[in-house]
């Protein structure tokens, strides 16, 4: 098989790795494809990312039998063969073929990164790509024997190695570990113009069963971009026949181009599940916590509050705007609640991406002050203090405090869609 990672071609101000995936397929078209393309995200806190810290991976070899269609370009169509063998390539050259689209369509402050394998790298390789930091010295014993090619710094060729070594297999019986994304592409001459995609056609096609992240609550709309980027939307779910047999439902400006990526979005495979609060920045984190401090709220109306682990080891935790209803869960929240935080590590934070309330302390509301034999009403004295009455000197012991509910479920609880990082796994896709 031949196997080519490609990453960092894009920039903060336009390009899409996976537009020029699809020029790459186009270029390899007397190549047979025998695996959808793999759109693999990697660690989100990466200081150095462009915005989804995507790569990308294609495999070939010598399709046997009937194909199946998971894309199209303007005059043709993208399939895949199901059942196929080993065949030999030549390397160098569809090396060169690649790198001329690369250097033809890259933004000129990007860091292009190929990689050109006969296999799968070493597993260990994608799971330290999503949960910590990979340096190009640890790719050297990795690519000794693979054909690759760089650009201005060559940093793509960590995604592209690390995009290589994700299969994109079960990893668990019964448990995908894996999601579909269909991107569709816009005309070149509407790059950088308002996309021209309605609400309802949106709202429409997230009632599909199997598909997520399409919308907000409230009908935001979550799948568009709002780059200059030639995506025109990005159609997820669980069920890749689904995606194919829908997109057209969405409108009125149409794609010229589409592709069916497998991702390990919606995986959660960013987090890193430990027993105590292990910071370190660049990471993310899944803990169980109880909370140490009532949450704070500061300009610009994002929170923050402590919690600490069952080994006393304490942290700040920020839920920040775009959270929006996430914010009034943390709001009730109250010390020696038990909760579970997900998150990545900023400067010693844990900025949440999503939280379950494990267990609630009681709660209680204080009554009124009681009313004096005299029928004026009494006065607290200080904490913890008898109640008096000014009028004629009576005291009275404080009154029992009133148990009330607690206005908070035992339950998962997240951003809406369009503030929710690409890897974190929806509650609605939680078992």
């Amino acid at each position: 098989m031949l196997h080519i990672g490609i990453d960092d071609t894009d920039s903060l101000d336009g390009g899409c790795t996976t537009w020029l995936i699809t020029e790459i397929i186009s270029e390899l078209s007397d190549l047979d494809l025998i695996a959808p393309p793999r759109l693999v995200r990697l660690n989100p806190n990466v200081p150095w990312k462009t915005r989804g810290n995507g790569a990308l991976a294609l495999v070939f070899g010598k399709g046997i039998g009937s194909k199946k269609k998971i894309g199209s370009l303007e005059d043709s169509e993208i399939s895949i063969y199901p059942n196929y063998k080993d065949r030999r390539f030549d390397k160098k050259d569809i090396l060169e073929r690649v790198v001329k689209i690369v250097k033809a369509n890259s933004k000129q402050d990007s860091q292009p990164g190929i990689v050109i394998s006969d296999t799968y790298l070493p597993e260990g390789l994608y799971w330290q790509g999503v949960r910590s930091l990979v340096m190009q010295e640890d790719l050297e014993p990795i690519l000794s024997n693979c054909l690759t090619f760089g650009m201005r710094g060559s940093r793509g060729l960590i995604g592209a190695a690390c995009a290589l070594a994700w299969s994109g297999y079960y990893s668990k019986v019964g448990e995908l570990n894996f999601t579909w994304e269909l991107i569709g592409y816009r005309e070149k001459s509407m790059w950088g113009t308002l996309r021209d995609i309605s609400s309802e056609s949106v709202s429409k096609v997230s009632e599909l069963k199997e598909v997520f992240s399409c919308n907000d609550q409230d009908g935001k709309v979550a799948m568009v971009p709002n780059s200059p980027c030639p995506v025109l939307w990005g159609f997820r779910g669980t069920n890749d026949k689904i995606l194919i047999d829908n997109f057209h439902k969405l409108g009125p400006e149409k794609p010229s181009r589409w592709l069916l990526y497998q991702t390990n979005q919606a995986t959660d495979d960013h987090f890193c599940i430990s027993d105590i609060l292990d910071i370190t920045d660049f990471t993310s984190v899944w803990v169980d916590v109880s909370v140490s401090s009532k949450a704070e709220i500061i300009k610009g109306g994002h929170r923050f509050f402590r919690v600490k682990d069952s080994e006393g080891n304490e942290v700040k935790c920020a839920v920040f705007e775009p959270s929006k209803n996430l914010r009034a869960v943390v709001d009730k929240l109250e010390v020696g609640d038990e909760i579970t935080v997900c998150g990545s590590i900023s400067e010693s934070t844990v900025n949440i991406e999503k939280l379950k309330i494990i267990n609630l302390v009681p709660r209680y509301s204080k009554p009124p002050n009681p009313v004096c034999v005299c029928g004026k009403r009494t006065h607290s004295s200080g904490k913890n203090s008898k109640y008096r009455c000014k009028s004629c000197g009576k005291k009275y012991d404080r009154p029992v405090l009133i148990p009330k509910p607690p206005n908070l479920d035992l339950n998962w609880f997240e951003p809406p869609a369009s503030s929710r990082r690409h890897l974190t796994k929806p509650i609605d896709l939680m078992r």
